[in-house]
């Protein structure tokens, strides 16, 4: 009888390969398993709820407003909802241009509004609200950042004409407005008045108020000593003391007449 020859005996090196093949789907296995425990374990602990959620450009409301309009409370879950979902539901608030919503340091949120940039402040019912950039009105807190009162521009159009100027005037001149009014009539339907801070009077034309404003400081600084007056800028720009013109002082030599040149 012939002898049978075990044909691992006679080459090792095939049990060798079956063990570490065997080992590898062990391995991979148990890899597998503690890859799922890891992700349970992860949600089931504190890691995977929402630590700190920081706002960031918040002034027409204040930070608590947009925290629980944007429905992620800290200690729920974090992946519970989708940055683009918290995006669009904050873009529906009232004065909310842009909305940036990141999700940084594992766990806290990061919220950053944009929100439309006030122009001006207009009475409404006794009450003042906010001009914002886009034309819209809001309702004001009781605080008015720097900027002028706007008064007999109720008509849309003619307010998002004055926005436009005011928009495109220097930051520091708009800054010396205390009051704009509308004085438009049917013969001259785009003249404004300005009251001014340092006590001068401007008269304008709406069409050409933020360019004609840009030269208010230097004839300011050219009038010295001279008594308050209008600075006239509907046609050209030239200047009135206010005794001439109201009468309210015996006018001295001098000051009736126009202060420099007019520009074109």
């Amino acid at each position: 009888m012939d002898k049978v020859i075990d044909i691992e005996e006679r080459i090792p090196s095939m049990r060798e390969k079956r063990r570490k093949k065997t080992n590898k789907k062990f391995l991979f296995i148990i890899a597998v398993f503690g890859i799922a425990l890891l992700v349970l374990l992860y949600f089931q602990s504190p890691l995977s709820q929402v630590g700190k959620v920081e706002i960031h450009g918040a002034a027409l409301h204040d930070d608590q407003y947009y925290y629980d309009k944007s429905g992620i409370l800290e200690g729920a879950s974090y992946w519970g909802f989708t940055t683009k979902e918290v995006e669009e539901e904050l873009l529906k608030l009232e004065g909310v241009s842009s909305v940036a919503v990141t999700r940084k340091w594992m766990r806290d949120i990061d919220i950053s509004i944009d929100e439309w940039k006030t122009v001006a402040y207009m009475e409404s019912g006794g009450e003042y609200g906010l001009l914002l950039e886009n034309g819209a009105l809001f309702p004001s807190d009781g605080s008015y950042p720097n900027v002028p009162i706007l008064n007999h521009v109720d008509n849309p159009d003619l307010r998002k004409r004055l926005t436009t100027q005011l928009l495109k005037m220097d930051k520091n001149v708009l800054q010396l407005i205390s009051e704009i009014i509308y004085t438009g009539t049917e013969e001259n339907p785009d003249t404004i008045v300005a009251y001014m801070d340092d006590g001068y009077e401007v008269h304008a034309i709406l069409q050409t108020f933020a360019e004609k404003m840009d030269y208010y400081p230097d004839i300011i600084s050219q009038l010295g000593d001279i008594e308050k007056g209008i600075v006239n800028m509907e046609v050209g720009i030239y200047f009135t003391p206010f005794s001439k013109v109201y009468g309210n002082a015996e006018v001295e030599e001098g000051e009736g007449d126009e202060v420099g040149e007019e520009n074109e």
